[in-house]
Parts: C-alpha cells; structure tokens; sequence
C-alpha cells in the first residue's frame, strides 16, 4: 500500500513525494526568473583601441523539473536517479542534472550520467558574478579575461560522458570524476574558427579528464584539495601541431558554515600550454546578505605573430571582481519564494597595455525564486 505526502526532496526542494515498500518517488523544482541590466563588449578587449559596449535591459530565466527516486535493498544497498529538465523563457530547453547512483551503507558510490562532481571553488550567494572580457572558468576565448575555478573538468560538459567513485567515512569524503568526450566546447567555436593565443584550431580527438577530491569536514570546517587532468595526448591540436589540450589544474577550499554564517576561501591554479592561471576568491554569507571577491593574475607566453593587437598581449594581465547579494525571503508571505538582490563589478589590467577602463564590466540583477 502507498502512501502520499508532502517531503523535502532535496535540500532545495520542496515537492511531493511518492512512497510504498518498493522505494520513493519524488516530483518537485523551482522557477528562476531573473531581470538584468549589465554592460556588455564585444570583440577583444586586450587592446589600446576603444572597445565596443553596450548597455544590455534583458529578462532570463527558466523552469526546473525535478525528478528523483531511490529504491534500497534489505542489506541497505541502493539505486538513486534525477533528472532535471529545464524549460527556459527563451523558448529553449535544457537539462542540468541526469544521473544514476549505485551505493551501499558502507559510504561507497557510483554515479553514472550527468552532473557536477565536487566544488572546489564556491562563490556563495552567486546571485550576479559577470568577469571583464565576459568569459570565466567555462569558456575559454582569445581576446578576452579568463577566470579559472577549477571546474574544467567538473562536469555538464556538453556531449561529454561522466562516471563518479566516491567513499565516505566519517568526516572524510574521497571522490575520482572522469569527464570523457568531445571537450572542443571549452574553447570559443571550437573548431570552427576557434584560436588559442592566434593559433587556429584544426584537429581534435576525445579527451579524457581525471578529477580526484579529497574533503575533510570536522564540525563546521571543511577543507578539500583537488586537481583535474587531461590523460590524452594530442586531444586537441592547433596549426602547428601543438597540443592545446595539455591543461592540468589544482584547486583547494576552506570552508566554515554554522549558524548564520558562511565563508569560503579558495584557490585555483591551472598550468596550461604557454599559460599559467593563478585565481584566489573569498566570499561570505551573513544571514541573507553576501559579499565575495576574485583575483585571477594570468601570464600568457606566446600569442601569434602578427595577432597582437586583436587577441590577449603576451605577459601579465589581472582581472579584479567584486559582487554582493541580498536574499528576501518569504516575500509577500508566501512561504519557498524569495527575492534576491545581486550585483558585480569587474575590471582587467595588463602590464603591457596602459588604459583599459572600457574594458570594465557592472550589472544589476533582481530575481524571483519559488521552489515548488
């Protein structure tokens, strides 16, 4: 016989849930919807000339679907799924979380499908983070600032595969994440016209990128060190045959959450080829309100002969963020919807180019939020 109730289904929803001697099924999610005003720029911004802005007045947003169940066995073995499909006001639709887990009481898993592996670079209350250059840890683009968090091969990567092992015991968590396929789509068109540092991209294979994590979370504390890497040669080549897809990253966290505050400080490092990334951020959650910084300090090698000028110069460049957020919650008295409050600004300099004001990025955002 089954019953029906109301249940949390995850720690961000609240749904309903469906429960019998076989296992539970749960349906819940959330509407996102946000409205934006932001600057945005167009083409290089590593350049002595004027760069192209322009104000941008937009709504985004979208609806998510969750779908989750677990059936357990007698010896306490189990099977989890979700799914999560989004329907965006765009007309678009998307999906975030597709996965299957296969564990036992012993605190060993096994997730197969599509998710995102461990947070070795959390922003807190991310209500609006925008970058100088308009690009971040999940888009890599000639021209432009990059903002390395350690979250290459963390995962939603395109058509990409994911498999997860992961043990816990007590407050220790270990955790191997691979990410295998086509990963061209770190790289702005790939290879469609694609460069890095000038340098077109012409040939490309299927990567397979390894993520161990390793968290110890005594009490309040939680402190996690990571790295992720590449294990094929050659997985994406430019025109002079050099492998661009040579890209080992090193990221660790120290986090405190108790009461009504949160706090994070991490730290990334990416050595990639003829480039070294080097980002530190520190944010912090009291009660509703957030505040968080980012310094990412790069250095570039080589760029193309001829290219300097329209792609990043070669050399030392800084990109400087800060954003805060405020969260109202259970506005107007309805209980699961909040309203949030997020802005940033962000700039860039480089030691080679002596004014890049224009090259400043600020936006506002107000969101509306209601889990469902």
């Amino acid at each position: 016989m089954g019953s029906f109730a109301l249940a949390a289904t995850a720690p961000a929803f609240a749904g309903i849930t469906l429960e019998n001697e076989q296992g539970r099924l749960s349906f819940g999610g959330d509407v996102e919807l946000d409205i934006n005003s932001y600057n945005t720029q167009s083409g290089p911004i590593f350049t002595d000339d004027e760069i192209d802005t322009s104000d941008e007045y937009n709504q985004t947003g979208r609806i998510l679907l969750d779908v989750s169940g677990e059936r357990t066995s007698a010896t306490g073995n189990y099977a989890r799924f979700k799914t999560q499909p989004l329907i965006q006001t765009d007309g678009g639709f998307g999906l975030d979380d597709a996965w299957l887990a296969l564990g036992n009481p012993g605190g060993l898993e096994l997730k197969i499908g599509r998710f995102e592996a461990f947070d070795l670079f959390p922003l807190g209350q991310d209500v609006f983070v925008g970058y100088s250059g308009d690009t971040s840890d999940g888009l890599y683009a000639d021209g432009q600032g990059y903002v390395y968090q350690a979250k290459e091969g963390r995962g939603r990567a395109g058509n990409s595969g994911q498999v997860l092992l992961s043990q816990r015991s007590g407050d220790l968590y270990a955790e191997l994440a691979t990410l295998f396929g086509d990963r061209t789509d770190l790289f702005e068109n790939g290879n469609n016209g694609g460069t890095y540092h000038g340098f077109a991209l012409e040939e490309s294979k299927n990567s397979f990128i390894v993520r161990p994590v390793l968290a110890w979370t005594p009490g309040p504390w939680t402190l996690a060190v990571g790295a992720e890497t590449n294990l094929v040669d050659d997985a994406l080549v430019d025109e002079r045959g050099e492998d661009i897809s040579d890209r080992t990253g090193y990221g660790t966290r120290l986090s405190y959450a108790a009461g009504d505050w949160s706090v994070n400080a991490n730290l990334a490092y990416l050595d990639a080829h003829q480039e070294d990334n080097l980002t530190l951020g520190l944010n912090a959650l009291w009660g509703n309100a957030g505040l968080g910084y980012i310094h990412a300090h790069n250095e570039i090698d080589e760029v193309k002969p001829g290219a300097m000028g329209t792609l990043t110069e070669p050399g030392e460049y800084t990109v400087d963020t800060l954003y805060a957020s405020y969260r109202f919650p259970d506005a107007i008295g309805i209980e699961n919807f909040d309203l949030y409050l997020g802005a940033f600004y962000s700039r860039v300099d480089h030691e080679e180019i002596d004014d890049l004001d224009d090259a400043d990025r600020y936006g506002g955002r107000l969101r509306f939020k209601y889990h469902f």
